[in-house]
């Protein structure tokens, strides 16, 4: 994984994520990629996945109204033009968020490096801007 940071937007997988979402007029990419995750759930869904799950849930979190501070251009101009997401889709952001959290090659990764609690941190923020 090509990462500069700890940030959710800090690494090459989550940059090519979002450069391909501009491709998109629908929700359809962002659902694929968080069902991607939650399918894997019981299995162990490798890091480049994860980080493209982890900013399609910022996505998502954009779209209700609270993107990150670092929110790329590309998701707020994709957000300007969509309405509020689904409980349904939120439900399956945070989902898959959990997952990457409780097991995933990206949380060992992350687990391996010194900026593992600032990872955790960020994955945390991003919850709480995911309501039930």
């Amino acid at each position: 994984m090509g990462a500069w940071g700890y940030g959710n937007f800090e690494n090459d997988d989550a940059m090519d994520w979002v450069a391909d979402l501009e491709g998109y007029s629908d929700d359809g990419m962002i659902i694929d990629t968080l069902n991607t995750i939650i399918d894997q759930a019981d299995d162990y869904p490798e890091a480049p996945e994860c980080s493209g799950a982890v900013v399609a849930a910022e996505a998502v979190a954009a779209l209700l109204g609270e993107p990150h501070e670092d929110c790329p251009d590309e998701i707020d101009a994709w957000v300007e033009e969509r309405t509020s997401p689904s409980a349904t889709l939120v439900a399956k952001a945070r989902q898959a968020v959990e997952v990457i959290m409780s097991n995933s090659e990206l949380k060992d990764l992350w687990q391996e490096s010194e900026d593992f609690e600032a990872w955790q941190s960020s994955l945390e923020d991003l919850l709480t801007r995911l309501p039930y």
